[in-house]
This record gives structure tokens, sequence and C-alpha cells, in this order.
């Protein structure tokens, strides 16, 4: 488990060379029409698709790459790790200063994702509007990125929920051990239990995910049969995780970045 410390990431004045721009979809981050000029393009991105050297940048549909425009800054997740950047203004030109990113190592087919981005993202020197996509592009490189819908929390905070399954991509585990449960408080804080152990933490939303920005655990240790249960709703809640609710919001729905998620359901519901 890595827990995503949420930092003030930014993007806000985009220089464009287009006219103005339609307004946002309704359920994206808000993008004013602006003339030509400088352009606020503040909120969450997605990358729909890139090119680098002329080459597609291989997306993996559970790894997302994104793009937080705040300010000077940008930032996101580009399909493993997280990174941060400064935009800069030089001759006319938008450029992405030297970047920061986090370490993490993952599957050969997510690190030649990011690894492709990154490099185009570095050879970045404009920024347009097309529709409501925002489009980054560069010698060679066309990185264009939809508005990402918030996640929609209001109709889960404040409930307590029972974890029925962990699941993967494919397939799906029955849990064990004692009650295990949740409650996403509207407060921006949290509390529950793996099966095996109790967690508090504390809240935040980026994008379409819920991201811990704090999260401790008790200090017992889990038996054999619960370890791995315990490791993968740890891994689930403190690595970030967008939410999907049933059409009865009774079943409540968590999957993080490469497929793993878990399953709840309201306490007492059918």
């Amino acid at each position: 488990m890595h827990i995503r410390i949420v930092a003030s990431l930014a993007i806000a004045l985009l220089v464009v060379a287009c006219g103005p721009a339609p307004g946002p979809s309704p359920s994206g981050p808000v993008v004013p029409s602006v003339p030509a000029g400088p352009l606020n393009a503040t909120g969450v991105w997605r990358l729909e698709a890139g090119t680098n050297n002329d080459v597609a940048v291989p997306l993996v549909p559970a790894y997302r790459v994104t793009l937080i425009v705040e300010g000077s800054r940008i930032g996101g997740t580009s399909a493993c790790n997280d990174y941060g950047a400064e935009l800069v203004i030089e001759n006319g030109r938008t450029i992405v200063g030297q970047m920061s990113s986090t370490t993490m190592a993952c599957e050969p087919d997510v690190m030649a994702s990011e690894i492709a981005y990154t490099a185009a993202l570095a050879r970045v020197d404009a920024a347009t509007m097309d529709g409501d996509a925002l489009v980054l592009s560069g010698p060679g490189v066309s990185l264009r990125f939809v508005p990402v819908a918030p996640p929609g929390t209001a109709d889960i905070v404040d409930r307590a929920w029972s974890l029925q399954a962990m699941t993967q991509p494919e397939a799906a585990t029955v849990v064990g051990g004692e009650p295990a449960t949740l409650e996403i408080r509207k407060d921006g804080t949290f509390a529950g239990s793996t099966g095996c152990r109790s967690f508090t933490g504390t809240w935040t939303e980026v994008g379409n995910e819920i991201v811990a920005t704090q999260m401790a655990m008790d200090g017992r240790e889990c038996p054999a049969d619960l370890a791995v249960q315990d490791s993968h709703v740890t891994s689930v809640l403190g690595d970030g995780f967008t939410i999907d609710l049933s059409v009865d919001g009774q079943v409540l729905s968590l999957v993080a970045s490469g497929g793993p998620g878990l399953q709840y359901r309201t306490e007492g519901g059918g």
C-alpha cells in the first residue's frame, strides 16, 4: 500500500492559438469559453489518445493516465506512478518544466505506457481546445485529454458498508474473518476494518477518484488466512479508487488502478 499525498497540483493558464472554446460537458471540469490567448483549463483530465514521435502511446485500460491542472502546476497519474511539473511560458510556447515522480515499478506494458506518455509530455510546446477536449502538442507529439467527472460521493457518505468480496478484473473472492466494514464520512474522514485490523484516515476527491491522504492501522498482526485479505483491502483504500453504486443504492464497488477492487453492501441491505 502507498498513500498518495495530494498536493496542490495545477495548471491554470495554458497558451492556446484557437478561437472561443465551446462549453464543457456537464460532468467535466469547468472550461470556460474564452478568446485566443491564455486559457483557464483548471480541472482533471484523462488521456484518451496520444502519440510520441508519431507513434501511438499505448494505453492499458486498468491503469489511467491523468492530468490535473491547477495554477501553473500540472500533475496526475502516468499509468504507474504519480508525477508533477511546472508549466513555463517561453517565447510564446507552453512547455513542461522538469518533472518529478514516484518510483514504483509496474508490469512491463504499464511501464511502456508511462515511458511513452512522459516522453511525449516533455516535448509539449502548445495547448489548444478541441471541443471539450484539451490537446497538448509538440513536434511529433499529440496528447488528447477528455474531462473527468467527479466521483459523486453524496450517495455513499455517512453510510455503513459491509465488505462482501475482494475483486479482480475477472474474479471475486469471498471475505472471511471479523466483519469488514467501511464508513466514508462527509467530514473528510473514514474508518472501518479489513476483517483483521481496524483503520482510520482522511480522504479527498481527485478527479474521478477518492484518495486517502492519511491512513492509520491498529497494531494487530493478522493470521496467515487473513493476511492476503488485509493487504488487498488496505491496497485498494490506500492507492486511490473509483466508485460505482448500484441502481438500488445497496451495493458499492471500489476499483483501484490496475483492477483490484472491493465490493460492499449497506448493512441491512437485501
